[in-house]
C-alpha cells in the first residue's frame, strides 16, 4: 500500500511554543548526567535566528531521515555484555517525547537486521555471520518489538490511510517504517513481499555483518559489488516501490545500483571525507564517511545523502565541526540534496545534542552560519520526504 506523504502547513508547533521549549532544553542540559558520554555543549545562538526557526518549523515537515531512539532493537538479547546496550524503556519513552517537543514531525524507524551479531570495536564490527535461518527468525523478533512500541508509544506509522498530518493531529510522532540490513531476504527473496506487507517503506541491503547481496565499505570486497542475488533483490524492491538505502554499501555497489534502477537513490547516513584546516584531516579517519564521487552518485540519481552527527570517531562530537562537515557535504551535491539523520543511538550522541531538544538551536546555528530559512526546510525534512515520495 502506497504511503501519502502529504504535510499541512497547519501542523507545526506555535513558534511561541518551539522558542520558549528551546529555552528549557538549554536548563536542562546544564545538569550532570551519569548517562551522558559526552558534556553537553551549549548551544548560544540569537532569538531572532531561534524565532527563523520556529516559522522554518511552522510551516514545513521536520523529518530525521534514519534514527534509533537509542537501540531498541537489542531488547531481550543475551548480547549485552558484549555488544551494544539496550536501551530502557523510559529512555525510549523520553526520546519520543524529546521529538514531539522540539518540533519533529516524522522519524524513519529502523529494524537493524544484524543487530544480534554486532559488536562494535571487533573485526568488522561484528562477532560472526549468521547462519541458518537466524537472521529470519531475528527479523521476525524485532517487528513484534517494533509493533510493540508502536502500540505503546505516542507514534503511529504513515499510510495512504493515515498520513503525517493526521497522526501529528493526534498529538503523536509519525514514522515511515525502513531496515538497516537485509540479511533476513538473503536466503529466500520473495520475504521481500512479507516486509512490504509489513509496512516496511525503505531497504538497506548492506550493514555490517558480511552479506550476501553485497560488498559493505568497511569490509574486504568479496563480489565487486552487487552479488547476482543483490542485483535480483534491490530490483525488485525497486519495483515494489521501496526507496533503495545505500549507506553501508561500497561505492561499486552504488554505481552497479545506479545502473540497475531508474529511481532516485538514498544513502542515509554519512559524511564527506576531506581534509579540515580546523578540525584536521578525515580522509582517512572516518571509515563511514564516503568520497565525494560517491556522494554525487547518490544526488545524480535525484537522491538524498542523510549527515549524522555521531561521535567521534565515526562522526564528529561538536557542532562547529559539525556545520563545517555539513556545508562541504552541501558543496559536493548541492543543498537539494542532503538531509538531516541522527542514527541516535545513546552511545555516540555528540555534545550538542544529548538532548533532542536542542535540535532548533543547531537549526538557528546552520541559519546563523549561511543557511537561507529554505535551505533550513529542505534539509531538516523536505529532502527526505520528496525522495521517499519519488520511490
Amino acid at each position: 500500500m502506497p504511503i501519502d506523504l502529504e504535510f499541512s502547513l497547519s501542523t507545526g508547533l506555535s513558534r511561541r511554543a518551539l522558542l520558549r521549549r528551546s529555552v528549557a532544553a538549554t536548563a536542562a542540559l546544564s545538569l550532570p548526567s551519569k548517562l551522558l558520554a559526552l558534556e553537553a555543549e551549549s548551544i548560544n545562538v540569537s532569538p531572532e535566528s531561534l524565532e527563523r526557526v520556529a516559522g522554518v518549523f511552522a510551516t514545513n515537515p521536520i523529518v530525521d531521515f534514519h534514527t534509533h531512539i537509542g537501540i531498541w532493537q537489542n531488547t531481550g538479547l543475551d548480547n549485552s555484555a558484549k555488544g551494544i546496550p539496550p536501551v530502557t524503556a523510559e529512555k525510549f519513552a523520553s526520546n519520543v517525547q524529546e521529538y514531539l517537543d522540539a518540533g519533529v514531525n516524522c522519524i524513519y524507524l529502523d529494524t537493524i537486521s544484524d543487530i544480534a551479531r554486532t559488536r562494535i570495536g571487533q573485526p568488522g564490527n561484528k562477532d560472526r555471520d549468521f547462519e541458518g535461518d537466524e537472521a529470519w527468525d531475528e527479523y521476525q523478533r524485532q517487528y513484534a518489538l517494533m509493533m510493540g512500541f508502536l502500540k505503546d508509544s505516542p507514534m503511529s506509522p504513515v499510510t495512504a490511510a493515515d498520513t503525517i498530518e493526521k497522526i501529528n493531529a493526534r498529538g503523536e510522532l509519525a514514522v515511515i517504517l525502513s531496515t538497516e540490513g537485509a540479511h533476513m531476504v538473503e536466503d529466500s527473496p520473495a520475504r521481500l513481499k512479507v516486509l512490504y506487507k509489513h509496512g516496511l517503506k525503505r531497504l538497506q541491503p548492506i550493514h555490517y555483518v558480511a552479506s550476501t547481496l553485497g560488498d559493505s565499505q568497511t569490509d574486504p570486497e568479496v563480489y565487486g559489488g552487487l552479488s547476482s542475488l543483490g542485483r535480483q533483490v534491490l530490483e525488485e524492491a525497486s519495483e515494489m516501490g521501496m526507496l533503495l538505502d545505500m549507506a553501508h554499501a561500497s561505492q561499486k555497489v552504488v554505481e552497479q545500483t545506479v545502473d540497475l534502477v531508474d529511481r532516485p537513490l538514498a544513502l542515509s547516513h554519512t559524511m564527506v571525507k576531506y581534509n579540515s584546516a580546523s578540525f584536521g584531516d578525515y580522509r582517512s579517519t572516518r571509515s563511514r564517511w564516503i568520497s565525494p564521487e560517491h556522494a554525487r552518485l547518490i544526488a545524480d540519481t535525484g537522491g538524498v545523502v542523510g549527515t549524522f552527527p555521531i561521535q567521534a570517531p565515526y562522526g564528529v562530537s561538536y557542532l562547529n565541526e559539525f556545520v563545517e562537515a555539513l556545508k562541504v557535504m552541501v558543496d559536493t551535491v548541492g543543498v537539494d540534496h542532503v538531509a538531516w539523520s541522527t542514527d541516535l543511538g545513546e552511545p555516540v550522541r555528540p555534545a550538542f545534542l544529548q538532548s533532542y531538544l536542542q535540535f532548533p538551536r543547531v537549526c538557528a546555528k546552520l541559519l546563523e552560519s549561511g543557511f537561507s530559512d529554505s535551505d533550513l526546510a529542505k534539509f531538516a525534512g523536505g529532502n527526505a520526504l520528496r525522495v521517499q515520495a519519488a520511490a
